[in-house]
């Protein structure tokens, strides 16, 4: 096929991919924190195209994610009732808890349609698997050039490309187009390994072939090498090295190296460790990360004891900061910098246990757990499954994705994930159904 004929779709997608991953933009000073991604600005313009279908099909997978935010609907506005009974009022760190509430569902909305509309785009493309590699591939090279950018300018005083972010100042680590380091993680991941599931699914030219592998090893190494980010580099070594050398131990061309390869993962997981050393034995008491999350965690199972139904968004935003006030005075986290989450005490901005797992077990309680294993887990045992080669490229970044989720990350505006998580529905629909795998002649 001649490039040509989808260089308006290629470049459509492109442009998608880029939004889904900037995530530090600085409309965000103007319309609070749902704007940090332009994705929100786009969100009407992709209803209208949704409903422009005569018939909207929903994938499984979606159904799910829409029926547990409807019970968040129902359970927030019922614990507005108790809040008010508790409280005397719905003002809480002077604002208000319906407002906020509010403000808290615009999040999974917009990921529900942002979702929908690139599992409807999908569908309807021509070629969709050959456009969404392009893109990708568009989107490696890109990626290249700004790591090479951001690597040069780490450890000189001068900000690289400081105009695209909220706040301009000097950061010290790499983080692309996104708010801090650890957001960057899943970006990475799903540029590393996604485009290799392409390269069995499509006869494309050699040199794309090349250039992919390429261009994956070289993001993949280079972020390694400089990262700071403790979930990013923990992850790497439980879950992205150790599938990434089965995957290699099953292929039967790379098994005649795999001794050459083998080497060069203990290189990568030695270079995670020293990279994580300073961070265990000299920051475990000083760093805010630490506290941060360990006072979180305590907090969000304190809250999900006293209510295994869940509180909502608005019993969150009134109990979590109880739990977060009740784990520090017990006196546990003395030792660690509390200086972060201290701030929750007395604001609601930007509240949260910084765990999309965590967050949502104050959120949704039992269901969340019933949620959870239906719409990640079940998908991820479907994907083991499939015994196709290629099948590695896509398990690698969904458990990822699934870890970084438990551990560091939320998925508020991480639109890189449901972009993946609906690209996962497509291709389960149409090239995976009944383990048929179909090979694409491009």
């Amino acid at each position: 096929m001649e490039i040509k004929k989808q260089i308006i779709p290629i470049l459509f997608f492109f442009m998608i991919l880029l939004l889904a991953t900037y995530q530090d933009f600085p409309l965000m000073n103007n319309f609070g924190e749902i704007a940090r991604s332009p994705i929100v600005f786009f969100t009407p313009f992709m209803l209208v195209y949704i409903l422009s279908h005569k018939k909207i099909i929903i994938s499984k997978y979606l159904s799910y994610w829409v029926s547990y935010i409807i019970y968040l609907i129902f359970l927030s506005f019922f614990c507005l009732y108790i809040i008010k009974e508790l409280n005397g009022s719905l003002q809480v760190f002077y604002e208000s808890l319906l407002i906020k509430t509010l403000k808290m569902l615009v999040y999974p909305i917009v990921g529900i349609i942002f979702y929908q509309f690139i599992y409807a785009v999908l569908k309807q493309l021509k070629n969709p698997l050959y456009v969404v590699f392009h893109a990708l591939l568009l989107l490696q090279i890109f990626t290249i050039f700004w790591l090479v950018g951001e690597i040069y300018f780490l450890k000189k005083p001068v900000e690289f490309m400081s105009f695209i972010h909220a706040k301009p100042e000097k950061y010290w680590r790499v983080r692309l187009w996104t708010l801090e380091e650890s957001w960057t993680g899943t970006i990475l991941i799903l540029l590393t390994f996604f485009p290799m599931f392409f390269l069995y699914k499509l006869n494309i030219y050699k040199w794309k072939r090349v250039l992919t592998i390429l261009a994956s090893v070289v993001i993949f190494i280079s972020y390694v090498v400089v990262s700071e980010s403790k979930g990013f580099l923990v992850l790497v070594m439980i879950c992205v090295l150790p599938l990434a050398f089965q995957f290699i131990k099953k292929h039967k061309y790379l098994r005649r190296i795999s001794f050459v390869l083998a080497v060069l993962i203990a290189a990568l997981f030695v270079t995670a460790i020293i990279n994580l050393r300073d961070v265990i034995f000299d920051q475990f008491n000083n760093s805010i990360t630490f506290g941060t999350r360990f006072t979180s965690i305590y907090a969000a199972l304190d809250v999900f004891l006293h209510s295994f139904i869940g509180v909502g968004y608005s019993g969150f935003v009134y109990f979590y900061p109880q739990s977060i006030e009740t784990a520090m005075n017990s006196g546990v986290f003395d030792g660690f910098n509390l200086q972060e989450i201290k701030a929750y005490l007395s604001t609601t901005k930007a509240l949260s246990t910084k765990s999309e797992f965590f967050d949502n077990l104050i959120f949704g309680g039992l269901v969340y757990l019933y949620f959870f294993y239906k719409f990640f887990i079940q998908r991820y045992n479907e994907l083991t499954k499939i015994v196709k080669q290629e099948i590695y490229f896509l398990k690698i970044p969904f458990l990822f994705i699934i870890l970084a989720g438990i551990i560091y990350i939320t998925y508020h505006i991480k639109y890189e994930v449901w972009l993946f998580l609906a690209f996962l529905d497509f291709v389960r629909e149409y090239y995976y159904k009944d383990d048929n795998s179909k090979r694409i002649n491009q």
